[in-house]
């Protein structure tokens, strides 16, 4: 026996105005079997919503139909869909399958796994290796500890 789907029934009254709409669009909508549109490769799945960054190029490919919401603009970050530094990226709120959210997992733990932004961004490894040990120094400016 599937769960109950979670209508927000408890919510403010904009929530609740945000799930009418989102469940009068086929594109978004959810059944009762929490089935519905995949942002990341459009199939009917068990689908989760989720926020993730992703690039123009990727979104581009990928659609705006099954999308929930935009949430903010970035100039500069890593995109989770093509695993690359790039800029304009968006991030944005939609639904995905289990094989999707895998797909994202997995760019994520690489990510975490090399050491975070500062040992994967591609201009923060080429001042590491432009200045060598001092990086941290030369780049941070000055502070309290370091003046010269």
């Amino acid at each position: 026996m599937p769960e109950k789907l979670e209508t927000n029934e408890n919510a403010n009254d904009m929530t609740k105005k945000l799930w009418e709409r989102h469940q009068a669009d086929e594109f978004t909508a959810v059944n009762e079997y929490k089935e519905g549109v995949c942002l990341g490769c459009m199939k009917v799945d068990r689908a989760a919503a989720t926020i993730a960054d992703i690039c123009g190029d990727c979104a581009g490919k990928k659609g705006r139909e099954p999308l929930l919401a935009k949430v903010c603009d970035k100039y500069y970050g890593l995109c989770f869909f093509c695993s690359k530094y790039k800029f304009n990226i968006e991030q944005v709120n939609g639904r995905f399958c289990n094989t999707c959210h895998t797909r994202i997992a997995k760019v994520t733990k690489e990510y975490n796994k090399k050491g975070g932004f500062m040992k994967t961004d591609p201009f923060w490894i080429s001042m590491r290796k432009k200045h060598g040990k001092d990086w941290k120094k030369i780049m941070g400016g000055y502070t309290k500890g370091n003046r010269r």
